[in-house]
């Protein structure tokens, strides 16, 4: 009698179980968020997804609407397509240039209200439109997505941010001693490229910077533990060569003192040991006094080029280094309130102190 009970009661909460058939659903993978001319429907989105065609191959699908809000866009995407959207394999939200400086959060907000999206969706920006980077068919690459996402985690393994998700933007942009980064990418040549990195002032995109300038801005964040050097540098005697390091972060530190109630200097010191891995110079770099002249030189770069940087962040009111971070823990909860904190960041004296060892030439070395 037992044994009936429990057929019964199998059969009948199976029977209440929503069945979901995957020919029937667009798993949506990439949403991408632009502005149009249009003030009735100020906002475009493109969603793509995969789908099987009768011949039995995976195809991909991209559907573009306009509309005032990102969940009224949404409901017109339904209305195009057949199959029933579903929103919980996003892998990729990407935001074009144009929307990012009027500022991410409302977008980002409406994907963690969507319980089926999880924190781990990745973010990226457009060098100009969303749309041209989902739309475009590369060759061999499958869908747009899938390609983003191995392209921000690949980035992710080279240490030039920790995690480039929804998590992470949140985290930086509710915590008041640092702003958000994100990677951009641009359409070139029939392909997805990197372009370097943007800045934000809270959830507003102030500034993209080049692969040449975000370089020496991952020298300096605290999350980085290793990453590669390319620069051309002078040598003398009228001669520019390349060098290429593979380099370890030996030590990261901040100091920030304070000289008066609302001045404020900070010295970054960081100690990086690298192995030589390209060399262009005619000197032989296995020599330990040349290696000696090429740490001088990478050292006195990088304190140049880190002081430009840092400088422009300073102008924009970016803090994406979160030096605001060692201030607030110079102070009470009173003080740090009371603190214009980006006029406070641009009145300081920050500094840049790097030391550069190059521990071989060469493995054979």
């Amino acid at each position: 009698m037992i044994k009936v009970i429990v057929i019964i009661m199998i059969f009948v909460l199976s029977g209440c179980a929503e069945q979901r058939i995957i020919d029937d659903l667009a798993l949506i993978n990439a949403v991408g968020y632009d502005v149009t001319d249009n003030e009735k429907n100020p906002l475009k989105l493109t969603v793509t997804f995969p789908f099987i065609t009768k011949d039995g191959n995976y195809d991909r699908k991209t559907i573009i609407v306009e509309g005032k809000s990102s969940k009224e866009a949404r409901e017109k995407v339904r209305l195009k397509t057949n199959l029933r959207l579903e929103s919980g394999q996003v892998r990729v939200s990407l935001y074009g240039q144009e929307v990012a400086k009027q500022g991410m959060l409302p977008y980002i907000q409406s994907l963690v209200r969507d319980p089926s999206i999880g924190t781990r969706a990745k973010l990226a920006l457009a060098e100009d439109k969303a749309s041209d980077v989902l739309m475009l068919q590369i060759k061999s690459e499958g869908q747009n997505a899938t390609y983003l996402e191995q392209f921000l985690t690949k980035l992710n393994r080279e240490n030039l941010r920790t995690n480039y998700n929804i998590y992470q933007f949140l985290r930086d942009y509710f915590d008041d001693g640092i702003d958000p980064i994100l990677p951009v990418f641009k359409v070139e040549k029939n392909n997805i490229v990197y372009n370097g990195i943007g800045l934000f002032h809270e959830d507003k995109l102030v500034k993209i910077l080049k692969p040449s300038e975000a370089k020496y801005l991952f020298l300096f964040r605290e999350e980085m533990n290793e990453g590669t050097f390319v620069e051309q540098i002078d040598v003398g005697e009228d001669e520019i060569v390349s060098i290429m390091l593979n380099y370890e972060l030996r030590k990261h530190r901040v100091h920030v003192q304070s000289t008066s109630k609302n001045s404020k200097k900070a010295l970054i010191y960081i100690e990086l040991i690298g192995d030589v891995i390209e060399y262009t110079g005619k000197e032989e770099i296995s020599d330990p006094k040349i290696q000696k002249k090429i740490e001088n030189i990478i050292t006195k770069k990088i304190n140049q080029e880190g002081k430009e940087l840092i400088v422009k962040l300073q102008k924009l009111e970016v803090d994406s280094l979160g030096i605001n971070r060692y201030v607030r823990n110079k102070m009470n909860y009173k003080e740090w309130k009371a603190l214009d904190k980006y006029q406070s960041y641009q009145d300081m004296n920050i500094n840049i102190e790097a030391n550069i060892i190059i521990n071989s030439s060469g493995k054979w070395k």
